[in-house]
């Protein structure tokens, strides 16, 4: 088994599409197609699905295909090892971020890293699925670090680094019936409709425990992507939201009201895979980290 086959492989399964896989690796579609029918001779079984219309993964496709990426981040980290020697840190490092946050400058922090690190390929993305994708990737070597929210401090297979703790608490339109008051019970809001995060996210799954530790089925109006979107919803009366401290509640008519008792807490962290060493890369991204912290009292 090569490593060009395995470059291939990987592509393919990603792109799920010869012709993209072949751009992707700067080979001719023909070369790639016929380095993966070697490999599943090798192997002894089709690690794909083609029909004219679609490319998809079968059941030892799927089974390589995290190995896969492990055996190539192996060789980066084995040949960056090498290079390092000589020429400073090099090799690939890839970002997962949340989106909304404003508690790290990460702009800053990847700008940082990369005048500091210019050996080293840096690449930066979101996850559609929130921490629950990105601890998905994480863990798939499909990404070496991830800003994650965790509602523990311990997590298998994953070492976290914590940044920030959050209380969460109720956000309610300026003009609502409960913003005069300083605390409320969940029963006060069952009726209430909600904005909140998609399933996966941590504000949101953190949220739902609460309410059905409660005995209460939440109401959600509207599920957006971004924590730092939810105070305009609120205050355009949509419906209320629990959430940590954000600096978007700046601009807008918002009021936070705490729960009685208090909505459990939740960490902003930095996530990497601990069941293998990390690549010096990982370690000089996480060591930026802290310096580029620039709030720990609002997400």
């Amino acid at each position: 088994m090569e490593q060009r086959q395995l470059q291939f492989f990987v592509a393919v399964a990603e792109e799920l599409s010869f012709t993209r896989a072949a751009q992707r690796t700067h080979a001719v579609q023909s070369t790639v197609s016929a380095s993966i029918r070697a490999l599943e001779k090798q192997l002894g079984t089709p690690l794909f699905e083609r029909s004219t219309t679609r490319v998809s993964l079968t059941e030892a496709g799927r089974t390589l295909l995290p190995e896969a990426r492990r055996a190539l981040d192996a060789l980066d980290q084995a040949r960056a090892a090498v290079d390092g020697l000589r020429a400073g840190i090099t090799g690939s490092l890839r970002v997962g971020t949340l989106s909304g946050l404003t508690a790290v400058d990460v702009r800053a922090l990847v700008s940082d890293f990369r005048e500091r690190y210019p050996g080293v390929r840096l690449s930066l993305s979101v996850d559609a699925a929130g921490t629950e994708g990105l601890l998905r990737r994480v863990r798939s070597h499909a990404l070496d670090v991830a800003f994650v929210g965790v509602q523990t401090s311990s997590i298998p297979d994953v070492h976290l680094h914590p940044i920030a703790t959050f209380q969460p608490r109720l956000l309610v339109p300026a003009d609502h019936a409960l913003a005069g008051r300083e605390r409320v019970a969940p029963a006060t809001v069952a009726d209430e409709a909600f904005i909140d995060l998609p399933p996966g996210f941590c504000n949101r799954d953190r949220s739902d425990n609460d309410f059905r530790r409660a005995g209460i089925t939440r109401t959600i109006a509207v599920e957006v992507s971004d924590l730092s979107a939810i105070p305009a919803y609120v205050e355009s009366g949509i419906g209320l939201a629990l959430v940590p401290p954000l600096a978007a509640e700046a601009g807008a008519r918002v009021v936070p009201v705490d729960l009685d008792p208090p909505a459990a807490t939740w960490t902003l962290a930095v996530a990497r895979l601990n069941i293998s060493a990390p690549t010096r890369a990982t370690l000089a991204f996480m060591d930026l980290v802290d310096d580029h912290v620039v709030q720990r009292d609002h997400y």
